[in-house]
């Protein structure tokens, strides 16, 4: 199975990278376009935190309540968030003027629905003051929130009337977050007994402000946690005031770590996974409600904005804070995933596949090893991520150039904590197999990976490696380039630097006689590299790219400089860094020539085989 990531990638890099500013007019745009959304796909964690932890993220209802929900619906959109709470106090839209609840008819439902669909949007939550107390308003209720795809209606009720709801919430498979604003102990003793459909919502600012510190009030739930508002404070009590995620006593960070902790353990799941048999994770529902104060930040009357540029400004900071804070989170439960996800055995592979790699392999190394070497190859792809088959291909011809060569040892282990520090020290060089999906978010990790390599080590990516931890920038600089669109397809590929020893073999070999050893016709599924991305050859010694000139780039049309590099190399402090984009077919290393420079690039990134990592700009203006 081929990926076919289209031209969404674009917006998705673009509005990463926007100001305040700019993302407050996108708001704005979104609201006027109405139906179409500007969300980005994956450049954000707060997207992907959905995929990974199955944690909807959105924004706390109250704060769009004086909108109509079809105008909160483009905000949180152009917040880049995937989720909203629906709010039964909300009107529908400046056409429908009812409110967002069970008396709406069904055509109406079906503009609400058509509304969620067209801006990509899913409602997971749905706030309602209270539940009616008579079964056929109650059944209605749980009905409207049915149709809608709600997991958690959230919900005030006293102790006396939980029972009936337990009945109703198993009956239509919905779960009721009981508000807890205050101590949860008193709660907790109502439900304790209760089917596994009742739970709580969390408002950490109020516990904040009841001197609960969030992950004691957390420790008490027992696993009930469906919904949680978070919002940070200076100091516990009442005389505290709002600050930014991350600055307070609310201990974000540690908190939403603790529910990750609390999960089901990741379990094979093979038939969930369309194409790799991985494992998935084992999650239960939780919304997570970005929130600020309306009285402390207003909402604007414009009808142009429908809210004021601080108050979007301040959730759009809010967003980015929140994705600092759940990386430790997201980094736990794909270290989970990870342990379960052996290396790629090479079972995979057909014999006579298994055949061209071991004629296609050099039969010696470039240069004898100054020392005893080790290379750690992870071929990491957490639960939902793709896997690509191919990474065996890669994992046999690496296993057999260790063999072939005595240059290196290679040690195949996907367990992610060899990469913290110091754990990594064990290590000469790390081979990143075509991981995909957010294999880096851990910070721990990412930080001994990039001290790693400023220390001394070397990484080397392929393929998919590029595509691995696309939410996290400090990735995307160590490696070189960040994501792009990409598909399968044939182009004209140049050698920008023959004389380099990773590339030398291409003036000689039958590849490129074609082309006068300068370059070669391949099909493989390149990597367009946005310009909004780290990718530049003022930071990158470029050794292939896509030869412009000679190649339809027409589908694309990302890069006005028609700049797409696909091998490269560069320093990084004292240490080395080798990625080539190209590798999603077996051809890569059936082929001498390629094979060779893999070869030649494990020793570069090992610290045996010199070579020059000069930028490229900075040679062009010799």
């Amino acid at each position: 199975m081929t990926k076919n990531r289209n031209l969404t990638v674009v917006a998705t890099m673009a509005l990463a990278v926007m100001s305040f500013q700019a993302a407050s007019v996108a708001a704005a745009q979104a609201k006027r376009a109405g139906t179409k959304s500007v969300r980005p796909d994956s450049s954000q964690i707060r997207v992907s935190v959905d995929h990974l932890l199955g944690w909807r993220v959105g924004v706390a209802s109250t704060v769009f309540r004086s909108l109509t929900f079809s105008e909160a619906a483009a905000l949180t959109d152009a917040l880049g968030l995937a989720s909203i709470e629906g709010e039964s106090t909300q009107k529908v839209s400046p056409e429908i003027d009812k409110n967002l609840d069970a008396n709406l008819t069904s055509a109406e439902i079906a503009v609400v629905k058509a509304r969620l669909a067209e801006l990509r949007l899913k409602m997971p939550a749905y706030h309602v003051d209270s539940i009616p107390s008579d079964d056929a308003s109650a059944s209605k209720l749980f009905a409207f929130a049915k149709e809608l795809g709600v997991d958690t209606i959230v919900t005030s009720a006293a102790p006396s009337s939980l029972s009936a709801l337990d009945k109703l919430a198993t009956q239509n498979g919905i779960n009721v977050a009981i508000e807890s604003p205050g101590d949860p102990k008193a709660l907790m003793s109502s439900i304790d007994s209760l089917s596994p459909h009742i739970g709580v919502s969390a408002d950490l600012a109020k516990w904040i402000e009841q001197g609960i510190r969030p992950i004691e009030g957390l420790a008490q739930l027992k696993g009930r946690l469906m919904a949680v508002n978070v919002r940070d404070r200076n100091a516990l009590g009442s005389n505290g005031r709002d600050v930014r995620l991350g600055t307070g006593v609310a201990g974000l960070q540690k908190f939403l770590f603790e529910i990750a902790r609390q999960e089901p353990a990741p379990v094979e799941q093979p038939d969930k996974c369309v194409n790799c048999g991985r494992p998935y994770s084992g999650t239960k529902p939780l919304f997570i409600a970005l929130d600020v104060d309306p009285w402390q930040v207003r909402i604007a009357t414009a009808p142009q904005s429908g809210m004021s540029g601080g108050q979007f400004a301040t959730l759009w900071q809010e967003a980015k804070d929140f994705e600092k804070a759940v990386r430790p989170a997201m980094g736990y439960r794909v270290e989970q995933d990870a342990l379960l996800i052996p290396p790629t055995p090479d079972t995979r592979i057909p014999a006579d596949v298994k055949a061209k790699i071991i004629a296609a392999l050099p039969a010696k190394a470039l240069v004898a090893p100054k020392k005893p070497r080790k290379l750690l190859i992870v071929d990491v792809a957490p639960a939902g991520a793709y896997y690509h088959d191919t990474a065996a291909h890669a994992n046999f011809a690496i296993a057999r150039m260790a063999k072939n060569t005595g240059a290196f040892e290679a040690i195949f282990d996907n367990d992610l904590n060899n990469l913290k520090y110091p754990k990594i020290l064990d290590y000469d060089a790390v081979f990143l197999n075509s991981g995909d999906g957010p294999v880096f978010i851990d910070p721990q990790v990412m930080d001994g990976l990039s001290r790693f390599v400023r220390e001394g080590g070397g990484v080397a990516g392929l393929h998919g490696a590029s595509y691995a931890s696309p939410d996290v920038p400090e990735f995307g600089d160590l490696i070189g380039a960040q994501t792009g669109p990409h598909r399968v397809e044939t182009a004209t590929l140049k050698i920008d630097d023959p004389n380099s020893p990773l590339t030398k073999q291409f003036a000689s070999s039958p590849l490129t006689a074609k082309l006068g050893g300068k370059g070669f016709v391949y099909t493989d599924e390149f990597y367009h590299f946005l310009p909004t991305g780290p990718y530049s050859r003022e930071k990158l010694h470029v050794l292939i790219s896509i030869d412009a000139d000679k190649t339809d780039l027409s589908p694309w049309h990302v890069r006005p400089d028609k700049d797409y590099g696909l091998v490269w190399i560069k320093s990084d402090g004292a240490g080395r860094v080798f990625n080539c984009a190209i590798g999603h077919t077996p051809t890569l290393f059936e082929t001498p020539a390629l094979a060779e420079m893999i070869q030649n690039a494990i020793q570069f990134v090992l610290g045996d085989l010199p070579a020059d990592t000069t930028p490229s700009a900075m040679l062009a203006h010799k």
